[in-house]
């Protein structure tokens, strides 16, 4: 690996007006490829549309990749859950531990609109956005 490093460098100086078409195309290729079915390709170009709209919003990339690695396996996790239980979400209940965790991941998912509803919170950032 560490004797192609150059060739890697040099692909980096080449205009990405060059480079960009090539790459949309041998992704273009790879998705078809798959299932040799053009809806691979619609999805691919959905997705890269999406991708951008998300880079130019500044969205982070770290929630994006996480829910994409863990997603599959919180998924089974869940279902597992939901047939242990018997379809009963009382389970993520069921000690202390387990409660307080399920309490905190709600409480840390609603902290935004419990801090826009803190009186203090609003003329603390009235006064930040004065300055």
């Amino acid at each position: 690996m560490l004797t192609t490093v150059p060739w890697w460098a040099a692909i980096l100086r080449i205009p990405f007006s060059i480079i960009g078409p090539i790459i949309v195309v041998i992704c273009a290729i790879g998705a078809y490829t798959v299932h040799n079915a053009f809806l691979d390709i619609a999805l691919m170009l959905w997705f890269g549309v999406v991708g951008y709209v998300f880079k130019k919003l500044d969205y982070p990339l770290a929630p994006l990749v996480l829910a994409l690695v863990l997603g599959d396996m919180a998924e089974s996790a869940f279902r597992q859950s939901m047939i242990l239980s018997q379809g009963s979400v009382s389970i993520f209940w069921s000690n202390w531990l387990v409660g307080s965790i399920c309490a905190l991941a709600i409480f840390v998912m609603f902290w935004p609109l419990i801090s826009k509803m803190m009186p203090g919170q609003a003329r603390q950032r009235q006064a930040e956005a004065g300055e």
